[in-house]
């Protein structure tokens, strides 16, 4: 029998590289019957090592390492929980060693909370008596067996062990210098802490005398701390009055439904409803639950936080939405609550919240100020060194060279839970190892730290809460925002404590700020509760596959799936964000031609129609696999919830009984056996598929509320998507691209309206100044804030004077001026550019005095120059803000050559020719080592892939370059779900035009009248070398000749100009 009292885990970060299970084991192995967790200041690894010791049958004590001082001197002392309550006193001294950031922790804090501890000094000599002598009373203080002096305590053997093997040495020295961001000594032999979990045979060859060893073994009888799992941890909700909380739940829930005014026919089924939940959750005694997460969600709605419809199954109750914790009325949508909450498997109701989340935090400063700021706390989570981390920082501290860093992270695949035995599994990352024996080395530690717990983080969303300190149930410390229980979401919840996902969603606050700037700029109420879900407009916008900036429905697949479908009814979106995942997508096909055909349907039974009817027959949620089973088999909704747990987890056991149970229920209710087990089997392949209903009703509600904002008020929903992709250049490309398209007008910063933020107006939205290259937040800041305090700027040069000297830049006034920020004031912007030097030269110190500086100084004036070229002025416009405001050169071209009878790419057809310029162009070799490209084409308002295959690329290699405008023609083709042009003709514009004047066989006229003078240019005579001219009266739908022109460049030019291009073709 040995107690090893001095285990130090990896949770002990960067100080230890020993993993809890991999300990436990090997000290089964070795004959350890007792093992202490003593990490230093921290208990992050407790539940974990509990569990492990317990599986293995070793017995666990809980317990940790301090720096003890007395601020002269410092003690390495291990403190031991001998009990519960001095487990809670661990809790409660590494919560306050954390909370207050301390390294030493000071001799008053021990003495708190030492009287259900074992306190053991270490490496005791001389100086620490006046430490020491401060515990003299205590029953259980040890020192340890390397001190030097024992000042008359009994001794017990603690041995530091912090790596597992004798060989793991050198973990320690590689996670000091990760940690201190040092260097290793690769060139001193490694040292040899000593700290490795000794063997039984070395344990046998230490020269220690019984009497030690008794004295350590005795502490295992002593410390009888463990932990306990599912306590009732709920904390209570403060009714008015003192009421108790279920009489309270039930008088708002039945005032809640009788707001609700249903007719009488519906009413008995709610009020049936309600009381059904009613009883389960006062049962499971969930009730201060509810009462908890509806008092926090009217705060919210109360101090104009916008909160999510619902998420996850919560939506599926009927107390969630009377209480307004969901906006999803369970019964009008046929949702379960056992999906929610089943009395046949006691767990914690789980309520997920969405706020948007640019106000989350308002939400729980409400809960911290209403509970108390040590009953509300975060969740740890850690950081590991993973694959690519490990692989960078052991590379760092063993001095490779950047470039050698650059190309370990390329050698190592990017994939999700990559390894680096999966790498090394590569030829080029194994030729990398064994290139010299410094990378074997690099290796080798690599694979020791792997996976270790490297630094803390705060969970994204959990938010625990209680009525008690949560330090008298787990271990707090501090994290970025606040409090953090030091177990992680899983352990937290299983020993009982309350935990609420408070989640931020980025997309409820783009619905409020398109809401809020709706009411503020045309003063229109929009509820989003009250808009109509059969909105026509809505449906064929999703049937375009319209859907950028729109909540879960902007992938590329997903608009096909969409276009496809041609959704008519809100189900239909519900159905669609269901299936769009890996395993269901397969159904997808299956769907829409039964959506499209629903005489395809065909059910096993008439009885499975009422429950799969509004899906055509196909199974896509979960509750349809609850009601199936309790339709045919008679199962209770907490048995079904049962069943589809059992089947989505594949346990063959458990299925073989579901299976019996379902085809039993099912003969009692006298259905076939045959039928029933087609039934259990048909469930059986959806079960892995099968989407919470409740869930997707919810989600496809803010999708659908988006929609419809992006309908009614496009230019509030294009300005705040915008505004939200600030930083992302490509984002915003394409949201700039399809704006246009959908004809909403895309105006240029302007330096008296424009913000950091897309600003909407009636006449379209402004640009943001934030989106500008070269200008930073803290000068539109500057720039907006002057502008509200003292008004509109006047001109271009009251601005350069009242901003700020230290954001007065060439740069800034360059990008200004280049995307058209000052087009307000009149003057051209080669005008602008050509003042930049007098408002720079003028700086004064009297600047910011705008009376003192007009009198004192002559008045500055333009001097006005020809304006830059077309071409030129949108150039700057893509280099400053990644797209073109302006009408993009090759559309302006287009508009001068209409006449041409060239086409865009959205309306071209197989071999027309094709006004476009080539944006992107990528060579590459076939395997045959002939060339061809790949290309991106742009007519200016599209873009679209082109291939040039070999032979074409020999043709017209000398023409395919960027920036040139070019007529292309060729074949189109669809692509992994996206269409390409395979060119086979390149023309340069003048040679198209040249050859299209030298073969027309008739010129086609649309508006002719006696003020274009088209007959100076015209006469009757049909010889050779002229062209018919004929006149197409759209009204009567017909053609007639009004003369011929000679084939000659001049004179076809002078007539097109006579006429506006749009007016004129060649043919």
């Amino acid at each position: 029998m040995v107690a090893h009292l001095n285990i130090h885990t990896t949770y002990d970060l960067l100080n230890s590289s020993i993993r809890i299970k991999d300990v436990v084991a090997k000290a089964a192995q070795e004959g350890y019957t007792a093992l202490a967790i003593t990490d230093t200041n921290v208990l992050y690894g407790l539940p974990q090592f509990y569990d492990a010791c317990i599986a293995a049958n070793i017995h666990p004590i809980f317990g940790m390492t301090i720096n003890l001082t007395d601020g002269l001197s410092e003690l390495e002392t291990i403190v031991l929980a001998q009990n519960n309550l001095g487990l809670k006193d661990l809790f409660k001294l590494s919560s306050a060693i954390k909370m207050k950031e301390k390294v030493e922790t000071p001799i008053e804090w021990l003495k708190k909370y030492e009287s259900h501890f074992v306190i053991i000094f270490k490496n005791v000599t001389e100086s620490h008596e006046a430490i020491i002598s401060n515990f003299s009373e205590h029953a259980h203080v040890f020192v340890n067996h390397t001190s030097k002096v024992t000042f008359d305590l009994p001794i017990v053997w603690a041995q530091s062990t912090r790596y597992l093997n004798s060989q793991d040495s050198d973990t320690l020295s590689a996670m000091a210098a990760i940690k201190e961001n040092s260097k290793l000594d690769l060139v001193s032999e490694q040292t040899d802490y000593n700290e490795h979990l000794y063997s039984n045979v070395e344990l046998q060859g230490l020269s220690i005398d019984d009497a030690v060893w008794e004295q350590t073994n005795q502490l295992e009888t002593l410390c009888q701390a463990e932990m306990i799992y599912h306590q009732s941890l709920l904390p209570k909700y403060k009714t008015p009055n003192q009421q108790q909380s279920d009489a309270f739940l039930w008088q708002l829930l039945a005032d809640n439904l009788q707001q609700l005014n249903l007719p009488l026919n519906k009413k008995e089924l709610y009020q049936t409803r309600l009381e059904h939940e009613y009883q389960i959750i006062t049962k499971m005694g969930f009730e201060d639950y509810f009462l908890i997460v509806s008092d926090l969600i009217q705060y919210a709605k109360n101090n104009d936080v916008l909160v999510g419809p619902g998420r996850g199954s919560a939506a599926g109750s009927l107390v969630s939405y009377l209480l307004n914790i969901t906006t999803i009325d369970p019964i009008e949508y046929n949702l379960l609550f056992e999906r929610f909450l089943n009395p046949e498997r006691v767990t914690m109701p789980d309520i997920d919240i969405d706020f948007e989340d640019t106000h989350r935090d308002k939400v729980i400063q409400y809960v911290q100020e209403k509970y108390g700021e040590t009953h509300v706390a975060g969740i740890v989570t850690f950081g590991h060194l993973l694959a690519r981390a490990v692989a960078r920082d052991v590379g760092r501290i063993m001095g490779f060279e950047e470039i050698t860093l650059n190309e370990i992270s390329k050698l190592i695949p990017h994939k999700l839970g990559i390894t680096l035995d999966d790498a090394y599994s590569q030829e080029p990352f194994k030729q990398f190892v064994h290139r010299n024996h410094r990378h074997e080395r690099w290796f080798d530690i690599c694979k020791k730290l792997e996976g270790l717990p490297r630094h803390t983080s705060t969970h994204a969303a959990g938010i625990i809460i209680n009525d008690h300190p949560l330090y008298e149930y787990a271990p707090l410390t501090l994290g970025d925002t606040g409090l953090l229980t030091q177990w992680t979401m899983t352990e937290s919840e299983r020993i009982g404590l309350l935990k609420i996902d408070f989640l931020g969603l980025r997309n409820l606050s783009i619905i409020h700020q398109i809401v809020k700037q709706v009411k503020h700029d045309l003063n229109i109420d929009v509820d989003i509760e009250q808009i109509p879900f059969d909105d026509e407009n809505v449906f064929h916008l999703l049937s375009q596959g319209d859907t950028t900036g729109i909540f879960q429905l902007e992938s590329d697949g997903i608009r096909n799936v969409l276009k496809k479908l041609q959704p008519e009814h809100f189900e239909d979106i519900v159905a669609v964000t269901s299936l769009y995942r890996p395993g269901p997508m397969e159904e997808i096909p299956t769907y829409i031609s039964r959506r499209h055909h629903p005489e395809k349907v065909q059910y096993l039974h008439p009885d499975l129609e009422p429950i799969l009817k509004t899906t055509y027959g196909v199974i896509i949620y979960q509750e349809q696999i609850m009601q199936i089973a309790s339709k045919f088999a008679n199962f209770s909704y907490g048995e079904a919830d049962i069943l589809r747990r059992a089947m989505s987890k594949k346990n063959r056991a458990v299925l073989e009984s579901e299976r019996q149970h379902f085809v039993n229920g099912a003969l009692k209710n006298g259905y076939d056996e045959n039928l029933s087990k087609q039934i259990f089997d048909l469930i059986l392949k959806f079960a892995d598929y099968g989407f919470a209903r409740a869930h997707a009703v919810s989600y496809s509600k803010i999708a659908y509320i988006m929609s419809y904002l992006k309908v009614h008020y496009a230019n509030y929903f294009y300005a705040n998507i915008l505004s939200n992709a600030i930083g992302s250049e490509k984002k915003t490309a394409q949201m700039i691209d399809e704006a246009k398209h959908q004809k909403i007008n895309i105006l240029p910063p302007n330096i008296n309206y424009s913000h950091w933020f897309y600003k909407a107006t009636k006449k379209g939205i402004y640009l943001s100044i934030g989106a500008i290259k070269g200008v930073g937040y803290q000068s539109v800041k500057l720039i907006v804030e002057e502008r509200k305090a003292n008004g509109f700027y006047k001109d271009f040069f009251d601005f350069t004077r009242r901003i700020p000297k230290r954001i007065k830049t060439r740069k800034l006034l360059e990008s200004l001026i280049l995307v058209g920020a000052f087009d307000t004031f009149g003057k051209n912007r080669a005008t602008l550019l050509n003042a930049i030097d007098q408002v720079l030269d003028d700086i004064s110190d009297i600047e910011q005095d705008g009376f003192i500086f007009d009198v004192l100084t002559p008045k500055a004036s333009y001097e006005e120059k020809e304006e830059l070229p077309d071409h030129m002025l949108s150039e700057y416009e893509k280099e400053y803000l990644g797209f073109y405001v302006s009408t993009h050169p090759v559309e302006k071209a287009f508009e001068q050559k209409q006449y041409l009878g060239i086409y865009k790419l959205a309306n071209a057809q197989d071999n027309k020719p094709i006004f476009v310029q080539i944006d992107q162009f990528k060579r590459i070799r076939t395997k045959n080592g002939q060339n061809m490209a790949f290309v991106t084409l742009n007519d200016g308002i599209n873009n679209l892939d082109g291939v040039v295959f070999p032979d074409t690329f020999k043709k017209y290699e000398i023409d395919l370059n960027t920036s040139k405008m070019l007529v292309v023609r060729g074949k189109f083709e669809n692509r992994n779900n996206k269409q390409q042009l395979i060119l086979n003709q390149v023309d340069t514009m003048d040679h198209f035009e040249q050859t299209k004047f030298d073969e027309a066989q008739q010129v086609v006229v649309r508006k002719w009248d006696s003020e274009s003078k088209l007959d100076q240019l015209l006469t009757n005579d049909k010889g050779q070398n002229q062209i018919p001219v004929n006149y197409f009266d759209e009204s009567q739908n017909n053609i007639e000749t009004i003369g011929f022109i000679t084939r000659d460049n001049e004179l076809l030019s002078k007539l097109i100009q006579r006429l506006s291009p749009r007016d004129i073709r060649i043919i």
